[in-house]
C-alpha cells in the first residue's frame, strides 16, 4: 500500500503512534462498515456515500453505510461525524479546528473521520482517501476523456497504520468565481462543485446577472446547484458587477432621470455608470429591490454588491460632495447593510477595492458586517505582488497594506486573484512558485482568503495553477516542490519526469515572453526565450514515448503539446512585432502571415478540448 503523509507546520499536527496491528480496511474478507449517526446532517450522509464509493473503486468491495445503533461493539468500523467522535470522548474547539477543521484518528478498532462541522467531516473523508493514494487534479469535465480529473489507486489489501491527525485551513474563504461565465453550464458547474469540495474549497461565487447581460446569471444555475451546494454545506456568494441590476435604467430612467449619473453635465442611462447615490429616492428603490431579490433567494450567504465594471461615477455636484469613489462606495454599502440587518442578520455583504476605488476611503469606514475583495487588476505576473522592483505591483501592495491597517479587519479581506485571467488568452501562465510566495504572504497578513476564476473551457491549460492554488489555500505551509513532484507522479505516471521538466520550463519562460498585460517584452530576451523553449517539444515527445499505449496519458500529454504549439506561435509573433519598429520587410510580413494562419489552425484544433476559451470578452 502506498501511504502518503504530509508534514504540516503550525496548522497541521500529525502524530504516528505505535499500535500493535494495522487497521485492515477489508477485515478477514469483510469490508469495514462506515458508521454515521442515526440522524446525520446531509453533508455527513454524503461523506459516507463518498467514502463507500471510493473505497469500492480502490478495493473492488462494497462498503456498507450503517447507523451507530446497528454496529456490534468492538468490531472494526469507520466512525463519521462530530457526534460519534464526541460520544467517544473526543473534544473539538474553535481555536484548534476553526470552522472547517477536522481530525483523522485511529483508536483501537475504530477510525474516526470527523470535522468540527459537517463540511469538515466531508473534508476529513477526502483527506482519508488521499492517504490511500487518491488525487483530484481537476473536475471530471467531459473534455478530459479518455483521461479523468482524478487518480484512484487499485489496492488489494489497503490498511491504515497509526494515525492521529488534525487539520485546520489557512484561510476562511476559499472561493471559485463563475464571473463572466463564458463556458459554464449547469452540468459542468456541478462537476466543478464536486471537485471544489475534494480540494477543500468552501464557497462558490455566481453573478446575479453578469453586466446585466442575461447570460451568466444565478437564476440560470440555481435549480441545478442548490442541491449540490447544500449536501457539501458550501457557502454561496451571489452578486458581482452591476448596481444596475437593482436600478435598471430601462425601467427607471425615463421617469426619474435625476436618479442616474451625471456625466459632462448631462444625466445618462449608460449601464457603465454609478447611479446618483446622493438621491434618497434612488437609494430607497435600490435597497428595496435588493431586499426583494434576497427574500426570493434565501440560499445566499454572501451578497457581492459591486459597481458596474470599469464604471464612471456620477459627476453631479451633490454626488461629488460625498467624497471619493471609495468613500461613496462604503457609504452606500453601510447604508444597505443597516437597512438589511434586521431581516437578514447572518448575511454578509462584500464590496470590491478595484479600479478607481482601489484606494482606501478618506473618511468612511466599513461596518463590521462588510467583507472586502481586493483586486490588483493591472498588476504584473512576472513578479510577486510584493516585489518592490515592479512599480505597478508596488502600488497595489501599498494600497492593500493601507486597507488592512486601520480601515478594515484583515480577516474580512479576500484577494480577487487574477490567476487564469481572461486577458491571458488561454496561454499557459503556470506560476506555482509565485502563487506559493503570495499565498504565504497573504497568510502572514492574516487575510480572510482568496478567489479565482473557474472557466471550464481552458481548465486543462491552467490545471496546475488551479490545483496548486487550492492546495495552498487549505495549507499555506505545503512544500510546493514536493507538491509538484507528487502531482507529476500521480497525474502522468511513467511520463512524470519529462512532464515535470516541461512544466518548469513553462514557468521559467512563458510569463515573460507572451503578450499579456503586465509583461514587458524585450527583443533580445525574446529571441533567447524562443531558443530555450525549443527544447519543450523534445520533453513532450519523451513523455509520449514513456506513456506508451495508455490513452488517458496520451490525451493529457496532447493537451500539453497543443499549449506548447500555441505558446511557441505567440512568442514568435511577438518577436516579429518587436522587430518591426522601423517598418516591416516583405519577408517579415510573409512570416507574420504564416504564423497567423498557423494560429488559426491551432485555435480551431483546440476548441472543445479544455485548452482554450475562444469566445472571450477581455477582462
Amino acid at each position: 500500500m502506498r501511504r502518503i503523509v504530509s508534514s504540516f507546520a503550525a496548522i497541521w499536527s500529525v502524530q504516528l503512534l505505535a499500535l500493535a496491528a494495522p487497521f485492515q480496511i477489508v477485515n478477514r474478507g469483510e469490508p469495514v462498515p462506515i458508521v454515521i449517526p442515526e440522524r446525520p446532517f446531509e453533508p455527513e450522509q454524503f461523506a459516507a456515500t463518498e467514502l463507500s464509493r471510493y473505497l469500492a473503486l480502490i478495493t473492488g468491495s462494497s462498503f456498507p453505510v450503517v447507523t451507530n445503533a446497528s454496529v456490534p461493539a468492538g468490531k472494526p468500523a469507520f466512525l463519521l461525524g462530530r457526534a460519534l467522535a464526541e460520544d467517544s470522548g473526543i473534544k473539538f474547539s474553535e481555536s484548534q479546528f476553526g470552522a472547517d477543521g477536522f481530525l483523522l484518528r485511529r483508536s483501537g478498532e475504530h477510525v474516526f473521520v470527523a470535522g468540527t462541522s459537517s463540511r469538515g467531516t466531508l473534508y476529513a473523508t477526502y483527506a482519508l482517501l488521499e492517504k490511500l493514494g487518491c488525487r483530484w487534479f481537476a473536475p471530471n469535465f467531459d473534455f478530459y476523456s479518455p483521461a479523468r480529473g482524478e487518480y484512484v489507486p487499485h489496492l488489494s489489501s489497503p490498511q491504515i497504520d497509526s494515525l492521529d491527525q488534525i487539520e485546520k485551513p489557512s484561510f476562511a474563504y476559499r472561493v471559485k468565481y463563475i464571473e463572466e461565465g463564458r463556458s459554464h453550464t449547469p452540468e459542468n458547474l456541478k462537476q466543478l462543485v464536486d471537485w471544489m469540495a475534494k480540494l477543500r474549497l468552501n464557497a462558490l461565487n455566481s453573478p446575479i446577472d453578469y453586466e446585466h447581460e442575461g447570460r451568466a446569471k444565478w437564476d440560470n444555475y440555481r435549480a441545478a446547484l442548490i442541491p449540490e451546494l447544500r449536501k457539501r454545506a458550501f457557502l454561496l456568494e451571489v452578486g458581482g458587477h452591476g448596481y444596475q441590476n437593482f436600478l435598471p435604467p430601462e425601467r427607471y430612467f425615463k421617469e426619474h432621470p435625476e436618479w442616474f449619473a451625471m456625466i459632462a453635465g448631462k444625466r445618462t442611462d449608460s449601464p457603465n455608470t454609478v447611479f446618483s447615490t446622493s438621491n434618497p429616492q434612488a437609494m430607497a428603490t435600490f435597497i428595496q429591490n435588493v431586499r426583494q431579490y434576497l427574500r426570493a433567494r434565501p440560499e445566499i450567504h454572501i451578497f457581492d454588491c459591486l459597481p458596474p465594471d470599469m464604471t464612471r461615477w456620477s459627476e453631479a455636484p451633490e454626488d461629488v460632495a460625498l467624497g471619493s469613489p471609495s468613500d461613496r462606495q462604503i457609504r452606500l454599502l453601510n447604508t444597505l447593510a443597516a437597512a438589511l440587518k434586521s431581516e437578514f442578520p447572518k448575511l454578509r455583504i462584500q464590496f470590491n477595492a478595484y479600479s478607481s476605488f482601489v484606494e482606501p476611503p478618506e473618511t468612511q469606514r466599513p461596518v463590521p458586517s462588510l467583507l472586502m475583495s481586493f483586486s490588483a487588476y493591472a498588476r504584473s505576473f512576472e513578479t510577486s505582488l510584493f516585489d518592490p522592483s515592479n512599480s505597478e505591483n508596488a502600488i497595489y501592495a501599498n494600497y492593500l497594506e493601507k486597507w488592512t491597517h486601520g480601515i478594515i479587519d484583515p480577516a474580512q479581506v479576500t484577494i480577487y486573484s487574477y490567476i487564469t485571467k481572461y486577458q491571458w488568452r488561454s496561454l499557459p501562465i503556470l506560476i506555482p512558485h509565485l502563487i506559493d510566495t503570495e499565498i504565504r504572504r497573504y497568510r502572514s497578513m492574516q487575510l480572510g482568503g482568496l478567489e479565482t476564476y473557474s472557466e471550464p473551457a481552458p481548465w486543462s491549460t491552467f490545471e496546475l495553477d488551479h490545483y496548486i492554488t487550492s492546495r495552498l489555500l487549505w495549507n499555506a505551509d505545503l512544500d510546493v516542490d514536493a507538491e509538484l513532484a507528487d502531482y507529476a507522479r500521480a497525474r502522468y505516471g511513467p511520463a512524470a519526469l519529462p512532464v515535470l521538466r516541461y512544466l518548469r520550463l513553462v514557468e521559467e519562460i512563458v510569463p515573460h515572453a507572451v503578450g499579456i498585460p503586465g509583461t514587458t517584452l524585450e527583443t533580445n530576451k525574446q529571441k533567447t526565450y524562443i531558443e530555450r523553449f525549443e527544447s519543450a517539444a523534445g520533453m513532450l515527445d519523451e513523455a509520449k514515448t514513456l506513456a506508451g499505449s495508455d490513452p488517458g496519458l496520451q490525451a493529457l500529454i496532447a493537451k500539453l503539446d497543443w499549449s506548447r504549439r500555441y505558446t511557441s506561435n505567440e512568442m514568435q509573433l511577438r518577436f516579429l512585432f518587436r522587430q518591426a519598429g522601423v517598418g516591416w520587410r516583405r519577408d517579415q510580413m510573409s512570416n507574420i502571415e504564416k504564423l497567423l494562419a498557423e494560429r488559426r489552425r491551432i485555435i480551431e484544433e483546440g476548441q472543445g478540448k479544455g485548452v482554450i476559451l475562444v469566445d472571450q470578452r477581455i477582462s
